[in-house]
């Protein structure tokens, strides 16, 4: 006769029985699990290192790349500006370096660029001082009206660069530099003992103007009375822009923006978005040599740009 004894051992076994199983179950399928996690995290790792891999060897096509171009610099611009003088002009804070290399790249291609004229803060006006020093070396009477005076400066900039050498008397130029609203930096072998203001730059010279994002906001507001003004003095222009990305700064080519959205401007002026870059630097060059033909374009791969670089010309 099975008695209750019996019973409770046979439930204890059946427990016993389904405790094993379950443990035994898990462990099997937590290995599994493991085994798949396992297998997962190195497909990741190998495909990681495959990416590194083909990024390391892209890094290196494109140094190679740009170690090309960069060593190409002298073939691309040899004589297309051969004893052609070219003024450059920069906006004070952008990055020296991109300002001095498309000059030193003109000097190559055989232009008479000497150095770059620095448009420094003080044309923000932002004082009484600087406003009375600019009527002064205007010979103007005081005004209030800072931005009139600044573009009268700008027009007479512009005169004194077209005519190539100082008037007789007092160089508006050599003021400019005194009174601090202008500095002169030589670059390379052109600006030597013999150099002076007075003869710069020299007739029918060619003109760079540098702005970029990292100079003031403030001073890209000159951008557009200085092209007019350079327009109107009937100089050929180039106006580059030496872009940095920044969290939350302009887009390349926004700082072009007076040239390249002016329908008329645009016919008139070229522009190159990437003067930073070696292909920029030669475009600048290439796009001053094709202002002696007429020929007039937007370069670079920016907003507004329509190619690259200029099309090839004899």
């Amino acid at each position: 006769m099975i008695n209750f004894r019996f019973h409770l051992v046979s439930l204890i076994a059946v427990f016993l029985a389904l405790a094993l199983g379950v443990v035994m179950g898990a462990t099997v399928i937590d290995q599994a699990i493991v085994d798949t996690l396992n297998a997962r995290i190195n497909d990741v790792r190998d495909e990681a290192s495959a990416q590194r891999s083909e990024n390391s060897d892209l890094r290196r096509e494109l140094d190679r790349l740009r170690s090309y171009v960069e060593g190409t610099d002298d073939f691309a611009v040899a004589g297309r500006l051969d004893g052609v003088p070219v003024a450059v002009l920069a906006f004070r804070g952008v990055n020296g370096d991109a300002v001095r290399r498309p000059l030193e790249v003109a000097q190559l291609a055989g232009a008479a660029a000497p150095g770059v004229l620095w448009l420094e803060e003080k044309w923000l006006l932002e004082d009484d001082e600087s406003l009375q020093q600019l009527a002064d070396v205007l010979g103007a009477p005081p005004s209030d009206d800072d931005a009139a005076l600044r573009d009268a400066a700008l027009v007479a900039l512009a005169e004194r660069l077209a005519a190539g050498t100082a008037p007789l008397g007092t160089d508006l130029l050599v003021s400019l530099v005194d009174a601090g609203f202008v500095a002169f930096e030589p670059v390379g072998e052109q600006s030597g003992d013999d150099f002076a203001l007075g003869g710069y730059p020299a007739a029918d010279a060619r003109v760079l103007l540098v702005d970029g994002s990292e100079s003031k906001t403030e001073m890209n507001g000159m951008v557009e009375p200085a092209v007019r003004a350079f327009v109107g003095a009937d100089l050929p222009l180039v106006v580059g822009e030496v872009f940095r990305e920044q969290e939350d700064g302009p887009d390349r080519g926004s700082r072009l923006g007076a040239v390249r959205d002016d329908d008329e401007l645009r016919q008139l002026v070229s522009t190159v978005d990437d003067l930073e870059l070696t292909e920029g630097r030669v475009t600048a060059v290439l796009a001053l040599a094709d202002l002696g033909r007429g020929v007039v374009g937007q370069y670079g791969f920016g907003d507004g740009a329509d190619r690259d670089l200029p099309e090839a010309s004899p």
